[in-house]
């Protein structure tokens, strides 16, 4: 007797929920599909019915978030009538609250990359194509006087990645705060002494 398509499709998503929760700690290579079975309360083949490979997993883990839609379709809510220093500070930390909201992909592709672990590098290139595309679109939006966005989304990658390693390697340091310095440098590299 089949499952019925929604449970299967509650069981998937609670495979991928547990998937990164464990391979953002120890990495997929420090994860096996039977740890992840018996923290998911099931069987080896249960995992291997939704996913064929550990490949196939840690892709799955980091595409089904829907970066792309998220990033790039979905409205950001920034106030027009801010100054451009405002709204280029506003977009960041738009930028950064995200990163935080994805702190457990962020580290675990992070690491996956210098591990070397194959299925990460595409993934995590597409997911950082996503992200540029998505910062020169809400630049492009919010803040128009901006004449070279692809330029200036670049240093706001820098920044959110710059931002997010000094928030793991030094963890008792307010991220709300950590971000605010961060949007600072964004707004003086852009906007120089103005801003």
């Amino acid at each position: 007797m089949s499952e019925p398509t929604g449970h299967r499709t509650n069981q998937r998503e609670h495979i991928l929920d547990v998937a990164l929760q464990l391979m953002s700690r120890a990495g997929s290579a420090g994860v096996s599909m039977r740890q992840l079975a018996r923290a998911c309360g099931l069987q080896v083949a249960a995992i291997y019915h939704y996913f064929p490979s550990k490949d196939a997993l840690l892709t799955a883990v980091i595409e089904e978030r829907r970066y792309s839609s998220r990033l790039v379709d979905e409205p950001f809510d920034i106030e027009a009538d801010g100054s451009v220093a405002e709204r280029l500070r506003s977009v960041f930390r738009m930028f950064w609250a995200g990163a935080l909201e994805e702190e457990p992909v962020l580290r675990l592709l992070l690491g996956e990359a210098l591990r070397g672990e194959p299925a990460a590098l595409p993934t995590g290139a597409s997911l950082l194509e996503v992200f540029r595309t998505g910062v020169m679109m809400a630049l492009e939006q919010h803040v128009p006087e901006v004449e070279d966005p692809k330029a200036v989304s670049e240093v706001y990658i820098a920044q959110v990645f710059s931002a997010f390693i000094r928030h793991v390697f030094e963890p008792d340091l307010d991220a709300t705060v950590l971000g605010d310095q961060h949007a600072d440098v964004v707004v003086k590299v852009v906007l120089g002494s103005s801003g």
